[in-house]
């Protein structure tokens, strides 16, 4: 299906990679092109300094603790409508002296050049991608130890950063979020710029800027199906062509219905394999959440329009 060209940019040998580490084990990974100018530290500056950036696509973090928008934004009058969370370069940049890290939430809404990386890596690996940022001040943690419901490719842009990363669960029952009990440490590392870190989905990491200087670094998340979204294709796959009376009144027809429609349900079950399922289930995952990249030509209709 895929020739694997931006993987290749993550991770190196693919082969190798989708072999021993895919789903399996953290690995700290030195491809050849990494895509370190993808998004950078310049990049957040510009987005600040341009004004459109909105909470919560930029968020400020400390220590785990997301504090309420009011302290880095800044209320706009627009068309005589007051909008009241426009991020504040200013307060930004005083919340990082302060020891505060940045994140970047989804850049692949809104940066181009991220929107059509995403969207070829998820093509790739028949996942949507999301994209994530974030600058973090000498010595600081963002996040305590936590676990993300994605694989993820860290991507070290500027700085140095050292990595905590925990064993993969062996069972799907652990929750997302911060990581009382992480479990036993399986990496420990100090990323440099264009070096790329890949965490499974699932285990549990950490990480603090290191070498008393300013780190900044890319996390490319790879969502994938769970419980929830399998449910709900079965759900929609019972009722497909199901033609019952939604309220039955007397006994008798309400028995028969009942009939009908375990007749129709055990059927239906019987046609559909667990591969069925979780195919269906992706799919449906990803016409939801992997939009190719739209560029609007104003000029195609230059000409056509009327004068005012």
């Amino acid at each position: 299906m895929s020739d694997f060209v931006i993987l290749r940019d993550l991770v190196g040998d693919v082969p190798a990679f989708l072999a021993e580490s895919w789903h399996r084990v953290s690995t700290v990974l030195r491809p050849a092109d990494p895509p370190v100018n993808l998004f950078t530290v310049q990049d957040l500056e510009r987005s600040l300094s341009g004004g459109l950036l909105r909470s919560p696509y930029l968020g400020v973090v400390e220590s785990g603790e997301n504090p309420t928008g009011r302290e880095f934004t800044t209320p706009r009058t627009v068309a005589e409508r007051v909008v009241s969370d426009h991020v504040d370069p200013e307060k930004v940049a005083r919340r990082v002296a302060e020891g505060a890290s940045v994140l970047l939430r989804n850049i692949e809404h809104w940066h181009a050049p991220t929107t059509a990386f995403a969207y070829r890596l998820g093509t790739e690996l028949g996942r949507p991608v999301e994209a994530f940022f974030f600058l973090t001040p000498p010595e600081r943690q963002a996040l305590p130890p936590h676990r993300d419901d994605a694989d993820v490719f860290v991507v070290q842009v500027q700085g140095r950063k050292e990595w905590t990363v925990h064993e993969t669960p062996t069972d799907g029952r652990w929750d997302r979020g911060r990581a009382g009990r992480p479990g036993k440490v399986a990496v420990r590392t100090r990323l440099e710029p264009g070096e790329v870190l890949y965490l499974p989905r699932g285990a549990a990491h950490s990480a603090v800027a290191a070498d008393g200087s300013l780190s900044a670094h890319l996390s490319l998340t790879v969502r994938d199906i769970g419980l929830s979204q399998l449910s709900a294709v079965v759900q929609q796959y019972l009722a497909a062509d199901l033609d019952l009376p939604s309220r039955p009144v007397e006994e008798a027809a309400l028995i028969e219905a009942s009939a009908r429609l375990l007749e129709h349900q055990t059927s239906r079950l019987a046609e559909l394999t667990p591969q069925d399922l979780v195919d269906a289930a992706r799919t449906a995952m990803l016409a939801l959440r992997h939009k190719p990249p739209v560029t609007p030509d104003f000029g195609a209709s230059a000409g056509q329009g009327c004068a005012r």
